[in-house]
């Protein structure tokens, strides 16, 4: 056991959905007692957050904060956690009919909070529900730069939020998506994350998310897991600052097929592995000129493929 918390380690564990893996992580060090205990008072004792909104809509998001619960804590089955949790809006909504849980978040869910002025997106991300909610929407338009080809996308910038989704709800605000890319190309930043400035934002928002919009356009069937390998192996070429691979490394996980984030870091590591004939502990040590030019070689091995 390692005698030194690292947060690294432990958001591996919060991005690859094993609460109960980073909850035990936590538990073996006294100087995370805190953060323990904020875990145990929501998880197993039910003590919920309650958000800066009126009754009516806190009400709605306590039943979101029971399906994480179910789902991440009490290890229910995705299928049946979903299905608790489509039966309890439901009853919310007093809808009788059988109807489907993303037509309860369209219509009654987002309705309720636009007409209390707030914008609402549901659905899943990285194969979990878990809304989105914020306040204002700016919109601004920059030219990326990808390895095929310099384009101008349009960006959301999305301020005051109350919600967005279970990873933020799982690290208590530490770790969040910091944006999306809708259906029809264009990409949303949640404001608040970022640095205009940094690498943060310009590769591993607005390089990532183009990357998807690029990639949408024209293969509008491509799998999560081919959409988020592209993406991050852009971000390995771009990023001179970061050791993004040793972050991949640790949020790797090849079994949960759904989630398009953990099985695209796995195989960007496997990839790596074997290009570099390495063994995968080794991949933390590599100069980043490596790191890029080996991320370019696995981009265009890719581009191949499709």
């Amino acid at each position: 056991m390692s005698t030194v918390f690292c947060q690294d380690i432990y958001y591996g564990y919060i991005i690859k959905g094993d609460l109960i893996g980073a909850i035990s992580y936590v538990k073996q060090f006294s100087e995370q007692t805190e953060l323990y205990n904020q875990f145990m008072a929501i998880f197993e004792q039910e003590k919920y957050h309650t958000y800066e909104v009126d009754a009516y809509l806190n009400e709605i998001l306590t039943i979101y904060q029971r399906y994480y619960r179910n789902v991440f804590y009490l290890s229910i089955d995705k299928e049946n956690a979903a299905d608790k949790l489509r039966a309890e809006l439901a009853a919310f909504f007093s809808i009788n009919d059988e109807i489907e849980l993303c037509d309860i978040e369209r219509y009654q869910i987002a309705e309720a909070f636009e007409n209390r002025g707030f914008h609402f997106l549901g659905g899943k991300t990285s194969g979990y529900y878990g809304p989105y909610i914020w306040k204002s929407t700016e919109t601004k338009t920059f030219k990326v730069e990808l390895p095929d080809g310099i384009q101008a996308y349009t960006v959301k910038l999305l301020d005051g939020f109350i919600s967005k989704s279970w990873l933020d709800y799982l690290s208590f605000g530490e770790v969040s998506p910091g944006g999306w890319t809708d259906s029809d190309g264009i990409i949303n930043c949640v404001k608040s994350s970022y640095d205009f400035d940094s690498e943060n934002f310009k590769v591993s928002l607005l390089k990532h998310e183009a990357q998807h919009a690029r990639d949408l356009a024209v293969h509008k069937d491509m799998s999560s897991e081919d959409l988020e390998y592209r993406a991050k192996l852009v971000e390995l070429i771009y990023s001179n600052d970061r050791n993004l691979l040793e972050r991949f490394a640790k949020e790797a996980d090849s079994c949960d097929k759904s989630n398009g984030h953990s099985v695209a870091s796995s195989r960007i590591i496997e990839g790596f592995s074997k290009t570099l004939d390495k063994d995968y502990t080794e991949l933390g040590n590599l100069e980043i000129d490596v790191v890029q030019a080996t991320a370019k070689t696995l981009y265009e091995s890719s581009n191949t493929q499709l």
